[in-house]
């Protein structure tokens, strides 16, 4: 065939395809449909044919460089397609995450057990004798509780990241650990329960009731869920190893483990806000019922981000 007569045959294909390329140099795929990509998955597949014929029968013809060209931009843009992560961190957020608290809700549950195991045991063990608090509290701490709760000098944004820094360390050791069969999971779950319990115990005894919740629940919703579901995180990698089931012990323990840091960084999301939270509004010298409303929204908030028609 000569080189003319190819070229009509097949320059509404070439024109098609550089087309294509032209929009996405525009960054318009992302309005680009399943059918027309598949299209210019085609019109690509089609014209490196072409070049390859060019180069055979037309070797070192203006055609042959046209085609090379139009061939290597078009692979631009089909290998070196540069992906958002913020889209991918979004999309995790708002919808993979969601849907896997609602797969391990089994394993959040049990965390919330163990929790409350140990701030009830704790609790009633002090309400009926406050030396117990020695048990769950360390002595200086029990010694410096202010329990008129005034306001003090307070660095918010320093605050803040230590709060945040200490909330993921209590998480990461709710997972990490539950590498020793879970039980150590389940330590740092009843001992935060029991540090809660027995705190909470003597407020009640010797302080306002009122105003203590009012700076424990606006950001404690939020921190509690979350080390709830690093708990269950440690618990999945701890019944990896106790039950591997159909799988290889070593694979179970891996896959689990990645399903765990999955739910180590919602819960993480869920720390930064109550750091926050905890940081900035907490301190403020408001009345306790804004806070308590302000923490019964928080507890709205997650009830509708983590409902199962999300996920």
């Amino acid at each position: 065939m000569k080189e003319k007569n190819f070229m009509i045959k097949n320059k509404l294909y070439w024109q098609q395809l550089e087309n294509y390329i032209n929009r996405f140099d525009k960054s318009e795929i992302k309005r680009t449909s399943s059918s027309e990509i598949e299209e210019f998955l085609n019109l690509f597949r089609t014209t490196s044919h072409h070049l390859s014929y060019v180069r055979t029968h037309y070797p070192n013809s203006k055609l042959e460089k046209y085609l090379n060209t139009l061939v290597g931009n078009a692979h631009h843009h089909l290998y070196t397609a540069k992906k958002n992560p913020w889209y991918d961190f979004k999309k995790f957020l708002l919808f993979v995450f969601p849907s896997k608290f609602h797969q391990y809700h089994l394993f959040v549950f049990s965390s919330f057990l163990v929790f409350l195991f140990g701030l009830l045991l704790s609790f009633f063990l002090v309400l009926n004798d406050s030396s117990y608090s020695i048990f769950f509290l360390p002595q200086n701490i029990i010694d410096t509780i202010d329990y008129s709760f005034q306001p003090k000098e307070w660095d918010y944004a320093l605050m803040s990241s230590i709060i945040m820094i200490n909330n993921i360390t209590v998480s990461l050791k709710a997972f990490v650990y539950g590498i020793f069969l879970g039980i150590g999971t389940l330590y740092i779950l009843f001992v935060n329960g029991g540090i809660l319990g027995a705190l909470t115990a003597l407020v009640y005894l010797n302080g306002d009731l009122l105003k203590y919740a009012s700076l424990i629940l606006p950001h404690g919703i939020l921190e509690l869920t979350a080390i709830f579901i690093a708990g269950a995180a440690g618990l999945l990698l701890g019944k990896s190893i106790l039950v591997p089931g159909k799988y290889r012990r070593l694979d179970h323990i891996i896959r689990n483990a990645k399903e765990g840091v999955s739910l180590i960084l919602g819960s993480s999301a869920f720390l930064m806000i109550a750091a926050i939270i905890e940081g900035f509004f907490t301190p403020l010298p408001i009345a306790p019922t804004v806070k308590l409303i302000f923490a019964l929204l928080t507890c709205v908030g997650i009830t509708i981000y983590l409902h199962p028609s999300r996920s």
